[in-house]
């Protein structure tokens, strides 16, 4: 039989790589994102102009008409983006409204889909950031991502409202490999950033059950001279 799995984020840098690998092991991949994924099976095509309740309901009605009853096995959001920004930046709201809407928008409605459309004992994983800590320079960012982080542990507890025995796990990369990382970045130590390979591949393992899924857990992933460990915070 065949699994399914909903990426959130699908047509972002990590998102394409997770959307990829899935794609590769022939599931049945659902992109959600701004734009389509041409790798994924379906697309859920979004605006970030709408209303967070807007958004919700089209990915769920989009979602649902797709499915004909059949449920996720996985439902992964990898939804995500960086914009600075302290309280004095001109800039400063615009930015973390952009924040919220691609890192906790997307995760909350990542929860709200899994909790109608996850099969029972499914996997949920929302990405988050690893060591945050203060961000006066991004505030936008690290609210949004605390956020994920908070949404983590409240999905793991008793009547969050997600299927019975799902699996909650929160994958924190510290920094990743991406296109833009090195356009912007050059000179950077890559060797400190984690492949989108490496993080696709633990959230098909995690999907899979080749690797135990650290049920109401956060997960970092930190990249030192080009070995990635996983670790539990």
């Amino acid at each position: 039989m065949t699994s399914r799995v909903l990426v959130y984020g699908g047509s972002g840098a990590l998102g394409n790589g997770v959307v990829s690998l899935f794609s590769s092991q022939n599931w049945i991949v659902t992109s959600v994102g701004t734009r389509p994924n041409k790798q994924a099976t379906h697309n859920i095509v979004v605006s970030l102009d709408t209303s967070l309740e807007q958004q919700g309901e089209q990915v769920l009605r989009e979602s649902n008409e797709y499915l004909k009853g059949e449920k996720y096995a996985a439902v992964l959001c990898v939804a995500g983006g960086f914009e600075m920004g302290n309280a004095a930046h001109k800039d400063f709201l615009k930015n973390s409204d952009l924040m919220l809407k691609k890192s906790l928008w997307s995760s909350l409605i990542s929860a709200r889909l899994a909790a109608h459309q996850l099969q029972e004992g499914g996997l949920f994983t929302v990405t988050g950031t690893a060591g945050l800590r203060a961000t006066p320079g991004f505030i936008g960012y690290g609210v949004a991502k605390a956020g994920v982080h908070q949404l983590v542990h409240s999905l793991a507890s008793p009547k969050s409202g997600l299927p019975a025995k799902t699996k909650v796990v929160g994958l924190l990369p510290k920094m990743i490999d991406t296109p833009n990382a090195r356009e912007s970045s050059p000179n950077a130590d890559f060797s400190s950033h984690t492949p989108i390979e490496t993080l696709a591949q633990r959230l098909y393992n995690w999907a899979t059950g080749k690797i135990p899924v650290p049920h109401g857990k956060l997960v970092e992933a930190i990249t030192t001279k080009g070995e990635t460990s996983f670790n539990e915070v």
